[in-house]
């Protein structure tokens, strides 16, 4: 068991090391203006010059080439890896690129989350695709950004909602038609209280559900993900 928040980070720091070093991944660099420190994102290499690049957004507390903190903790490191999803990406010739929200500090509130969407969209070029995955509190992220920033709609090649913690107080109406068309929900099902059961019934949405606890449904649904860019992949 991984308990310790120190063996926490430095088992990420092992898992980003190994991804580094297999060539599947790299770090990306910016400076937070906002409080004058490097911080990094992790990219599928040359992610900037494929037709599709994908943005994942995680949840609280994790950071970058982890899913779950929870997974980590009961020791299920393979589970919990990006690994995967940088290598399946890869070879599909899509760009994907993990924003690292809680790399300076842990940030329940957000606002480092849009803080990062905003400098790796600023970084895609005009012609690209965009495509989106959040996961947990990350899809309540991305629900929110895309419902404030609907000029950006048109260039969403489809967004991926994996068991999203989503707010009962939601304003969807500038991405309905993303939700209706272009919108890939997965859902657990051995959970009392499954986010994703709960954001189909909020967003109006069908589900594909998956058996498993929230962590685990990441890595259940990377071929359901691939192939859903796949058929949004532009011409």
């Amino acid at each position: 068991m991984l308990d310790d928040e120190a063996e926490l980070k430095k088992t990420v720091d092992e898992i980003v090391a190994n991804m580094l070093a297999a060539d599947v991944a790299e770090k990306k660099f910016y400076t937070d203006e906002r409080a004058g420190k490097e911080y990094w994102n992790l990219a599928t290499p040359d992610a900037f010059d494929k037709k599709l690049i994908v943005v994942a957004v995680l949840g609280y507390p994790e950071q970058a080439g982890v899913w779950s903190y929870t997974l980590l903790r009961q020791s299920r490191i393979d589970e919990s890896s990006m690994e995967s999803y940088f290598r399946e990406f890869g070879e599909h010739d899509f760009g994907l690129v993990a924003i690292n929200p809680n790399f300076l500090a842990p940030d329940i509130e957000g606002d480092s989350f849009n803080y990062q969407i905003e400098r790796v969209v600023a970084d895609i070029a005009e012609g690209k695709k965009i495509g989106f995955i959040g996961f947990s509190m990350g899809g309540r992220i991305l629900v929110d950004f895309l419902q404030k920033r609907p000029e950006l709609i048109e260039r969403v090649a489809g967004l991926v909602l994996i068991d999203p913690t989503l707010s009962n107080r939601l304003e969807i109406d500038n991405i309905r038609h993303l939700l209706d068309e272009d919108t890939l929900l997965i859902a657990s099902q051995n959970e009392i209280t499954s986010p994703g059961e709960i954001a189909s019934v909020l967003l109006g949405i069908p589900k594909t559900s998956f058996p498993g606890i929230h962590g685990e449904m990441p890595n259940k649904a990377l071929t359901e993900v691939i192939e859903f860019y796949q058929q949004r992949l532009p011409i």
